[in-house]
């Protein structure tokens, strides 16, 4: 399926604080000041060292609470979520076999390890680093603007682990740094050779987050963690061949690919129809208004619900 590109997507994606948030540093160094438990930060060719939100960290909630919405069920032959402790389970059946056909092991591949992947597959969606920046948001959301700032003027948190049975202290006290609440963060989502439902499984998980079921980084019991995360805007390509209007990878295959590969039905028509501008041997339909978001939002909603 990645041997020749039928469509592609970016998704910008914001995700703003609601309480604090930890998604804690694996090594503090030698910094005898240091919190015990610091965030984890990066340092930004132009724009100096940061807090900031790992594409892993985002993408493992995401995928957690992508497959929570559909472990148990089964769409045609296809399972929704399979068990990611079970290395010799059917997503990962082919990773020690001889050479099999790319389309068999596609096939095999649960809902949700066709769109994140696995041991055997390469998955459809790549979430990249968010920042606490906008290139080209506002004034405040640019680089060096308030958010920045604000994202960096981290607190500080002190706590104790208390033993359950005895109630007394078992370990601290100790600090926690955290990033406050109300700040903003920026990054994007990449999606290649999608189907709509796919589209609409993503949207499905970064609602759980917006809801407060997925919460993010560290300390989430202790009621660190939960975001918004919002859809700010889409950028959709195909190539000029598979006409004007959007559409799923599940509509520009043909009925033989479309069958080896095991694709899930894909109405046609499912996005909405909006005007594209050729680039190249591609047509490019970019959306950054609200409405004509939500309008994508939703249909890739129905795809999903349409899979049941």
């Amino acid at each position: 399926m990645f041997r020749k590109s039928y469509n592609r997507a970016i998704l910008g994606v914001r995700v703003e604080t609601v309480t604090p948030l930890l998604i804690r540093a694996g090594d503090v160094g030698l910094d005898p000041t240091a919190a015990d438990l610091s965030c984890v930060r990066t340092r930004h060719a132009v724009h100096g060292r940061t807090v900031y939100i790992p594409g892993s960290s985002l993408k493992g909630v995401i995928r957690s609470a992508a497959e929570a919405s559909v472990r148990g069920e089964t769409f045609g032959e296809a399972r929704g979520a399979c068990n990611p402790l079970d290395h010799k389970n059917e997503c990962n059946a082919h990773t020690n076999s001889e050479q099999v056909a790319t389309a068999r092991i596609h096939k095999d591949q649960c809902l949700a390890c066709r769109l994140f992947g696995s041991l055997a597959s390469k998955g459809r969606a790549a979430v990249r680093d968010l920042f606490p920046w906008l290139e080209r948001g506002d004034e405040a959301a640019r680089p060096g603007g308030t958010n920045h700032q604000l994202a960096n003027q981290v607190e500080q948190r002190h706590g104790v682990a208390i033993d359950r049975i005895l109630g007394s202290v078992k370990h601290g006290p100790f600090d926690q740094e955290l990033v406050p609440a109300g700040v903003s963060f920026w990054g994007e989502i990449a999606l290649e050779n999608y189907q709509v439902w796919q589209l609409g499984l993503l949207v499905r998980a970064l609602d759980e987050i917006s809801e407060g079921f997925a919460q993010l980084g560290s300390s989430k019991s202790r009621g660190l963690g939960f975001a918004r995360a919002t859809v700010i805007s889409i950028v959709h390509e195909q190539p000029l061949r598979a006409g004007e209007r959007p559409a799923g990878v599940g509509e520009l295959v043909s009925d033989e690919e479309r069958s080896a590969y095991g694709l899930l039905p894909e109405p046609e028509l499912q996005l909405p129809a909006i005007m594209g501008e050729p680039r190249g041997l591609s047509r490019r339909f970019a959306i950054d208004d609200p409405p004509a978001i939500e309008l994508w939002i939703e249909a890739a909603r129905r795809a999903l619900g349409g899979l049941s």
